[in-house]
């Protein structure tokens, strides 16, 4: 199997790890053909849902208390659109070693490093032509806590950053 293909399975591994842990529930559109690659849905205090592209990177930059990577400018413009569906970046941020990705004993099976998650919504569009570099505040990790921060953020305050 290729470097990429694991990289993708190991990431949405994590995602469902913090989600289902969280109590939310996943699904993944049948066809990726408008940039999303899952929903998470969540019951409290009615259905909500916030549907996300999902990226896993061994070469993002940590500087300062942002985590800097390149997105592609087609994934980028459709994260920006400002509308009534949440929409969040989740990026996984995998150790440059792929013998580093993962680690499994009798007591515990370890992902390393971890994902963080960002809102582009109403960001202005990119001219750019191939990528355009997105800064996700390390503070954003994507964990419970994380997940249920991004929902509160997307959900009941509107998308504001």
């Amino acid at each position: 199997m290729s470097p990429n293909f694991i990289q993708e399975r190991l990431s949405r591994a994590y995602v469902e790890a913090v989600v289902y842990r969280a109590g939310f529930r996943l699904s993944y559109p049948q066809v990726d053909d408008h940039g999303i690659d899952g929903t998470i849905e969540s019951y409290a205090g009615g259905l909500n849902r916030v549907d996300f592209q999902l990226k896993s990177s061994t070469d993002c930059e940590f500087r300062g208390d942002e985590v800097i990577y390149d997105l592609r400018v087609e994934d980028y413009n459709r994260l920006t659109k400002a509308d009534d569906l949440p929409r969040a970046l989740i990026l996984y941020a995998m150790p440059s070693d792929d013998s580093l990705w993962l680690s499994q004993s009798e007591d515990e099976l370890c992902l390393r490093r971890c994902a963080y998650w960002v809102s582009l919504m109403g960001m202005s569009k990119s001219s750019n032509v191939s990528t355009q570099r997105v800064r996700l505040p390390q503070s954003n990790v994507f964990d419970e806590d994380g997940l249920r921060a991004m929902f509160d953020q997307l959900i009941r305050r509107g998308g504001e950053r």
